[in-house]
């Protein structure tokens, strides 16, 4: 198993899912890439009468990229010694679409991701959506922790 994608959001299940990461990671010698998607919804455009700024999309864009580099840098830093094999990328558009085309368009052999990102424990009591996607989309294993 020489490379493992982690798809990551600041729930509690990604942390579970990163530390099963660890353990394969560890035992195998894998590369390990988080990432973690953004998903693009501009909150402004649905609730205001006025055009958005075209500036608009591209202060939010770096703001989560910032935001959430700082997360999946601290999710690096969680792997101790491994991290020189941890490699990190900050993705825009629909989760699970996202997801599945890092997947497919990787040389990845393994996906470990949480049962449920933020906010879908609202949704789906059994498996979120966007794991349900992967699940049923993605041409590679993929490994769902509780």
């Amino acid at each position: 198993m020489k490379k493992i994608l982690i798809p990551v959001d600041s729930s509690e299940f990604s942390e579970r899912a990163v530390e099963e990461g660890k353990k394969f990671a560890s035992v195998f010698g894998s590369e390990v890439l988080l990432i973690s998607v953004v998903g693009v919804r501009l909150i402004n455009q649905r609730f205001s009468k006025e055009v958005p700024k075209p500036d608009t999309d591209e202060v939010y864009r770096n703001f989560e990229k910032v935001s959430t580099g700082e997360m999946l840098e601290a999710y690096k830093d969680s792997f101790g010694e491994l991290k020189d094999q941890v490699h990190t990328d900050v993705l825009f558009g629909p989760v699970a679409d996202e997801i599945i085309k890092a997947i497919n368009n990787s040389d990845v052999d393994l996906v470990i991701m949480g049962s449920h990102g933020i906010g879908s424990t609202v949704y789906r009591s059994l498996l979120g959506s966007t794991t349900n996607k992967v699940l049923h989309h993605s041409n590679k294993p993929v490994l769902v922790v509780r």
